[in-house]
């Protein structure tokens, strides 16, 4: 597998060889422990691509590409495991389409190499990279980055940028990979310069009703926006800034539905504490239930900067997760309790679970990891096996049956949030691989559907008919106007629960 490292980038794009519809997960990159590079020169950025099928067996690529003399390695081997693009960290990788349905070609740009860069790469089979120049973009690394409107958003970075561009894939004749990207400058954001944030396109259902219980009728009122969520935030040259109030990690939460007029949905100090360096995903966890509603999901990351009195160097990590329909709304996930003092600290969540020298398990916190919506393969049905059948089931909507869909289900394709890598605070950088199981959407703070019904398949289900909503805590009241009217909605049962980031991962 790779080797231990944090601040790499990762996505999901056709797997090398195989068909469109084979979806793998595509690692770059990062910061690990000082190595040889090809050049038997000692750094500790890396320049390699690994995939993987499951997330758990890592297949490190054999490179080819634009070998270019002052752009990359142009004295690496072709056919070695050493990408055309300088080693590096702290950069992006997306995946673009030009429209024909089928995602085209991933993206790599910026990062540290070992300075903020503008380099643009790209890939149409993750063997083969392309040089693509350089970015009209300032030069950055810890960008945010999401595929949005079609176009590829770079969001702020460092050094520290509230400036925001689009991207468009452009099919280029002229050019060996067949594509180029041109590049628009959008206005640039209210929101506080920062690196190390979050971004996440998202479709949002306007008419769903509030947390923790979601009970209204499935309605299609959705509308996709761009997101950006914490970071770490403050204006330069602070003292002639009358904006300054300290840099330090945010817990904000911004939204765009064009790009360019941004919305404050989360204002700081509220619900989950201000953190970079997290993780992030926009999931729908059953894409087999046509009204299922997307969720956007968090975790990890850490607390640093100057806020007043309080100075904070290194990292203060954290292991939780929560999640969220509409960016104002969060619910979290996992229990915790305790602090890292003396190691007297607990989390639902196995990702921060390691064991130290004297052989005691021991919870902390985690940064500069990926978290990617993909699949997996599960034994929803409790039979003790991994069936690989498929057969066409007749799948409805609890909340309204006349919604359906008919699908080939297998339970090798089961949707799962995987957290790749990072950095353990007081510990080392590793190369694991956490998968979520059903019972993510079943869990809030760590009490299974509110100690009123059981995780099943299909989500909770609530024990007693006097409770229903998606964690069974809210209490059932029957209509008043007409017999043929009842209070029929329970659980939104078809929300698979894929896991809790609790003995999950």
């Amino acid at each position: 597998t790779f080797s231990p490292r944090h601040s790499h980038a990762t996505t999901v794009f056709r797997c090398p060889g195989d068909s469109p519809s084979s979806q793998c997960l595509w690692l770059t990159g990062g910061y690990s422990d000082l190595h040889r590079s090809f050049d038997l020169r000692m750094e500790k950025e890396n320049c390699d691509v690994w995939y993987s099928k499951d997330g758990k067996s890592w297949n490190q690529v054999e490179l080819y590409g634009d070998y270019i003399q002052g752009v990359g390695n142009w004295d690496a081997k072709p056919g070695s495991f050493a990408a055309p693009w300088y080693a590096r960290y702290g950069h992006s990788l997306d995946v673009l389409d030009d429209e024909d349905g089928d995602a085209d070609v991933m993206v790599l740009a910026g990062g540290s190499n070992p300075m903020p860069s503008n380099d643009v790469w790209l890939s149409t089979d993750g063997i083969r990279w392309y040089f693509d120049g350089y970015a009209a973009w300032p030069k950055r690394a810890y960008h945010s980055t999401a595929v949005f409107l079609g176009k590829l958003f770079i969001l702020g970075g460092t050094p520290f940028s509230n400036s925001v561009w689009a991207g468009s894939l452009v099919k280029n004749r002229t050019r060996e990979v067949g594509y180029s990207i041109k590049w628009t400058q959008m206005k640039d954001a209210p929101w506080t310069p920062r690196a190390g944030a979050c971004a996440i396109a998202h479709s949002v259902n306007e008419d769903i009703a509030p947390l923790p219980n979601a009970t209204e009728e499935f309605t299609n009122n959705t509308s996709e926006a761009l997101f950006i969520l914490g970071g770490l935030a403050g204006h330069r040259h602070s003292q002639e800034n009358p904006d300054y109030e300290g840099i330090r990690t945010r817990n904000d939460v911004w939204k765009t539905t064009d790009g360019e007029t941004w919305e404050r949905v989360m204002a700081d100090s509220t619900v989950w504490a201000g953190r970079a360096f997290h993780g992030c995903t926009s999931w729908t966890s059953n894409n087999n239930d046509p009204t299922s509603q997307s969720k956007m999901v968090i975790a990890g990351g850490g607390y640093m900067g100057i806020d007043g009195n309080r100075e904070v160097r290194s990292l203060e990590t954290y292991t939780d997760t929560w999640w969220s329909y509409n960016g104002s709304e969060w619910m979290k996930i996992n229990y915790e309790e305790g602090s890292i003092y003396k190691d007297n600290l607990y989390s639902t969540n196995e990702w921060t679970e390691i064991t130290v020298e004297d052989g005691r398990k021991v919870y902390r916190g985690k940064w500069g990891f990926s978290l990617e919506a993909f699949v997996a393969s599960q034994d929803l049905n409790g039979d003790g096996k991994r069936n690989t059948e498929r057969a066409m089931t007749k799948v409805c909507s609890v909340a309204n049956e006349t919604l359906c869909k008919t699908m080939l289900l297998t339970e090798q394709e089961i949707p799962a949030l995987f957290l790749i890598g990072g950095k353990v605070e007081g510990s080392s950088m590793v190369s694991d691989t956490f998968v979520s199981k059903r019972g993510i959407n079943c869990e809030l703070d760590g009490i299974t559907c509110g100690n009123k019904g059981s995780c099943g398949v299909t989500g909770c289900i609530c024990h007693s008919s006097n409770f229903t909503g998606e964690y069974c805590m809210d209490k059932k009241v029957k209509a008043q106007t007409s017999s043929a009217t009842t209070s029929t909605i329970s659980c939104l049962a078809l929300i698979i629960s894929i896991g809790v980031l609790y003995s999950i991962w």
